[in-house]
């Protein structure tokens, strides 16, 4: 072994004399010919400590003489019951690992040295152990971090700052992330995660802690500038750090003031720095001592830099300290193989090996072991009688009860889990659900890793310090999907409490799992997806549903699942209905009860479910019916409190109708209208709704039918002068300038809400934007594109393809024409030139003047009407597109469906020769003329959402006395969708008399 610094050579069991030829140089480097291999060796402050191959430990303490001087008196064997595997020393006091796993300590301030069992680790072995000047830390197999010692700048990471603890503390805020290593130097601590994360705690005023300030840190926090550096060991002094990376990159940061930083400067950094004297030397092990650093190449070549006071750096005095060089080795000891480095103190060693000897790893190659996960689950499976039970018992609870150990398992190989970020989980999926496919399948097994995931989830860190803190929600939601998948298993209570410990994360933790989510493919987003949908199903699918928390978590978590695939790619986004639930007519009927309940300040003990709270889960049919539900709840609410309690109480006939009644003429409908509508009190409007025309005291449920089509079709026409169309006449806007009558927006918006609220489909053309506007959706250039294609195109090629070159050719400013109307974008700097600087913010404001400013007033009325009659929050439950559709309804273009599913009545059947000539007749009909016969038919130019898979009609005789059938029209009763059809002598009548009908616009005869 070769040694050089403070008394370096001094208190060893050397055979024979130890080489001074290149002290006498200057250099001090001594060659110790020991006569046995030393493979762990630590120096602190007042002690040295080493451990041979056999397991041997001895400490030689170093003491001041008479002169003021220090002396490092002699190796003394410290008596163990264990063989030890590594030591770390602080100032007075030696840790010892044994090859078991216990830590032993010894106060070098007592003699004789006697090794103090720490009980606390008495069930935990214990994997590495770490000194500072006066604090220890201690990494378990498992993979939890402890502390102990003085606590005096927060070297404890427990945090906060007091006297210390004397023996081990559990460091929680670690206990989700899977470390692999731990460092201590002075008054500060650090942890190495599997995939490279690097956290520190404790004495910063340095910058030791590489956190880019040199404020203390009371717990581990993250190094945020030393992610994707694939960090594999890290080495402290007193007050400073180095980093060696998997490629043998080192960074040091903290102190410079003797150089140790290797920078050519005495300056501090703050920030992890790249060793540049050293880059293309790939080094494969470093280590610190109080003031200097050492560096271990591949071709074991070492460099030091640094203090140099005691000989500690092994080179010429002239070198300057804070560049890394050369140790000069002794010359006539041959080509010695370097196999390990030590620094400690003020004192340096290296230790050498023949190439037959078992030496010890590099810290750059060094055993970051990947736990093996799916090794141990086939030895759990495939090996599980009652010799081995226990053992296997205790594996499956230490592995399934620590987050640590989840979270180091099934990671991707060859390195790619050091590329670990918040937007990748590291994580190689396919091969944990191999594995826990076989875990499910071996039901004992099972049903302790099921126990041991639920002592876990409560004890779940909130808030992990690190990334990889976060891969067991990944892996759970895998697991899930393999129990629901290969077991009969119909009980929830792991899925909910696995969605309780998601929905108890912070919103950044959120954020990252999204990510992770969305990161995934489609078929594998789907898969989690389809994991709480079936929770939920199951739970669903009971009576009475419960609506506890654990159903809400499960709810909550398919919510934020919606959430991160509405932010994903259009062409990777799951659609809608891959979040749509099965809900039964009755459980939303509950919900529907329990939300009317409580609006009146009824006290009940539950609340609604997914009323109002995940609309996700419902698909538009559900919402549709719940908005129904509910309008048919409010009229009744409506209609009581229109009613005189005393005519209630005497049982007399009530003087006044509860309902809105609408008295109208055809030949002036909308005017009546407006009138009638405008003299009614806003609460009246959700009323049950009754239409009677020209004095007819007829009730039937056709006229409101009739009603809507004949009020809307002449509203939103040109005629009407009540709004703007586009080039194509086809949708029609709001218009700019406001109008005198305002009002008429306010009851135009009454009446849109009417239409929803009783159940009627409308002709609305308007586009999209409409509807966005009603649900606060910002509109965008795709409105634009939808209501003004040739507008849409420009202002999308302004923003994909005009350069500059472009713009100023075309001479473009802010100054725009919308509606007949010059206007200026930004007023506050007059005709200010497009450029691709501004592009897109002249095009959010065209935007944003066509369908928002240039409208304010009139929609704002148009709103305000809507949801007088509306509920605002039942509203919201729908999407844009989906209000769209519950308003004006669908196309239909099904006729072969309609065909299928027509009922024949009387002596019609479906091989009637009648039947068979009236579908050939319709067959033949133009697209217009079929939608015409709907309407004919149901009263419906578009299908009502509700109806959508309903759709059918019935076909009877129409009975005619005395007269030939060929004389009359087909007649229908919209209310039953039935058509009478008269027996026809031949197709050609048939089809003169239907078309004959339907140009004649015979709508409704009943």
């Amino acid at each position: 072994m070769f040694a050089w610094g403070e008394d370096c050579q001094r208190g060893f069991w050397v055979k024979g004399d130890c080489n001074t030829t290149d002290a006498a140089t200057g250099d001090g480097v001594y060659r110790l010919n020991l006569g046995y291999h030393v493979t762990d060796l630590s120096a602190g402050r007042n002690v040295l400590a080493f451990v041979k191959s056999n397991g041997n430990a001895f400490i030689m303490r170093t003491n001041e003489s008479r002169d003021g001087g220090r002396v490092r008196g002699k190796q003394k064997f410290v008596k163990c019951k264990e063989k030890i595997e590594a030591v770390s020393c602080g100032d007075d006091v030696v840790t010892l690992l044994s090859e078991r796993g216990s830590v032993l300590c010894v106060d070098t301030t007592q003699t004789p040295y006697t090794p103090r069992l720490l009980e606390a680790f008495s069930n935990t072995p214990v994997s590495q152990v770490a000194c500072g000047s006066q604090h220890s830390v201690a990494l378990s197999k498992d993979g939890q971090v402890y502390t102990w010692g003085l606590n005096s700048r927060g070297q404890l990471g427990v945090g906060k700052k007091n006297s210390g603890a004397s023996s081990p503390q559990h460091l929680r805020s670690l206990s989700a992330i899977p470390v692999v290593r731990i460092a201590a130097g002075g008054e500060q601590s650090f942890a190495l995660s599997v995939s490279g994360g690097v956290f520190g705690w404790g004495k910063n005023d340095f910058g030791q802690l590489g956190l880019g300030d040199a404020k203390d840190r009371q717990t581990p926090t993250s190094i945020q500038s030393l992610n994707l550096k694939k960090t594999s060991y890290i080495s402290c002094g007193k007050d400073h750090t180095a980093i060696l990376t998997k490629d043998g990159v080192v960074f040091t940061f903290g102190s410079g003031q003797y150089g140790q930083l290797g920078h050519n400067s005495l300056r501090n950094e703050l920030r992890p720095r790249l060793v540049a004297e050293l880059w293309g030397a790939k080094v494969s092990m470093i280590a610190c001592g109080r003031h200097h650093t050492l560096a271990l190449t591949d071709v074991k070549r070492v460099y030091s830099f640094g203090s140099r006071e005691q000989g500690q750096l092994g080179r010429e005095e002239q070198s300057h300290p804070s560049v890394p060089l050369p140790v000069q080795l002794p010359q006539d000891t041959g080509d010695p193989k370097i196999t390990t480095i030590f620094a400690g103190e003020n004192c340096s060693f290296a230790t050498c090996s023949s190439a037959e000897e078992v030496h010890r790893d590099s810290n750059a190659d060094s055993d970051i072991n990947l736990r093996c996960l799916e090794g141990m689950i086939d030895k759990w499976t495939s090996e599980c009688n009652s010799k081995s039970w226990k053992k296997i018992k205790q594996d499956i609870w230490r592995t399934f009860s620590s987050a640590s150990c989840l979270n180091n398992s099934f990671l991707e190989q060859s390195g790619k889990h050091l590329q670990t970020s918040p937007k990748y989980h590291g994580l190689n999926l396919k091969m944990a659900r191999l594995s826990f496919k076989k875990l499910v399948k071996n039901d004992k097994v099972w049903e302790e890793v099921e126990a041991a995931i639920f002592h876990l989830l409560p004890l779940l860190d909130t808030n992990p310090v690190g990334v990889e803190g976060l891969r067991i929600y990944v892996l759970l939601n895998e697991l899930l999907h393999v129990i629901q998948k290969h077991t009969r298993q119909q009980n929830t209570k792991l899925a909910e409490a696995v969605a309780a410990a998601v929905t108890h994360l912070p919103a950044k933790s959120l954020q990252v799992i999204g990510d992770w989510w969305s990161s995934l493919s489609p078929s594998t987003m789907l898969r989690f997806v389809k994991v709480w949908k079936k929770a939920l199903s199951v739970i669903m699918s009971s009576r009475p549903v419960r609506r506890n928390s654990g159903v809400r978590s499960l709810l909550q978590v398919l919510q934020y699942m919606h959430n991160v695939n509405s932010r994903v790619a259009e062409s990777r986004k799951l659609p809608e209905s891959g979040f749509h639930l099965l809900l039964d007519i009755n459980f939303l009927l509950e919900d529907v009860e329990l939300r009317y309940l409580r609006s009146q300040r009824m006290f009940v003990d539950a609340e609604p479910l997914v009323l109002c709270n995940f609309p996700i889960v419902m698909d538009l049919q559900a919402k549709i019916q719940v908005f129904y539900m509910n309008a048919e709840y409010t009229k009744i609410q409506s209609t009581l409190q229109g009613q005189n309690f005393l005519f209630l109480v005497l049982g007399l006939s009530f003087p006044v109708s509860p309902n809105l009644e609408l008295d109208l003429r055809r030949a002036s409908l909308l005017e009546d209208t407006f009138k009638q509508l405008a003299a009614t009190h806003h609460k009246d409007y959700k009323r049950p709704l009754d239409v009677f025309f020209d004095e007819n005291p007829e009730q039937d449920n056709v006229y409101i039918k009739d009603f809507f089509y004949e009020v809307f079709h002449e509203m939103v026409s040109a005629q009407s002068g009540m709004f703007v169309f586009n080039d194509s006449e086809t949708l029609a806007w709001f218009p700019s300038r406001v109008p005198q009558e305002v009002r008429r927006f306010h009851l135009f918006g009454v009446l849109c809400g009417l239409a929803l609220y009783n159940q009627v489909i409308v002709h609305l053309p308007f586009p999209l934007v409409l509807f966005k506007k009603l649900l606060g959706v910002k509109p965008s250039v795709e409105d634009m594109m939808e209501f003004s294609p040739s507008v849409g195109k420009s202002l999308q090629c302004i923003l994909d393809d005009y350069t500059d070159d472009v713009l100023e050719d075309l001479e473009m400013d802010f100054e725009i024409t919308w509606d007949g109307t010059e206007v200026d974008l930004d007023p506050q700097t007059p005709k200010k030139p497009v450029t691709s600087h501004n592009k897109k913010e002249f095009v959010d404001a065209y935007v944003n003047h066509a369908f928002n400013t240039s409208v304010e007033t009139v929609f704002r009325e148009f709103m305000r009407g809507f949801f007088q009659v509306c509920d605002r929050d039942l509203v919201r439950l729908f999407r844009p597109k989906e209000l769209q559709e519950a308003l004006v309804g669908k196309d239909f273009q099904d006729w072969e469906n309609l065909k299928q599913n027509t009922v024949y009545e009387g002596e019609y059947h479906v091989s009637h020769p009648n039947i068979q000539m009236f579908w050939e007749v319709f067959d033949e009909l133009t697209e217009n003329q079929k939608k015409a016969f709907l309407w004919f038919v149901t009263g419906f130019d578009r299908l009502p959402i509700l109806n959508l898979n309903k759709m059918n009609m019935t076909i009877k005789v129409r009975k005619v006395e005395d007269l030939s059938s060929d004389k009359f029209y087909p007649e229908t009763y919209t209310c039953y969708s039935l058509l009478d059809l008269p027996l026809y002598s031949t197709k050609e009548i048939m089809q003169a008399k239907l078309v004959e009908a339907l140009s004649s616009n015979k709508r409704i005869d009943h």
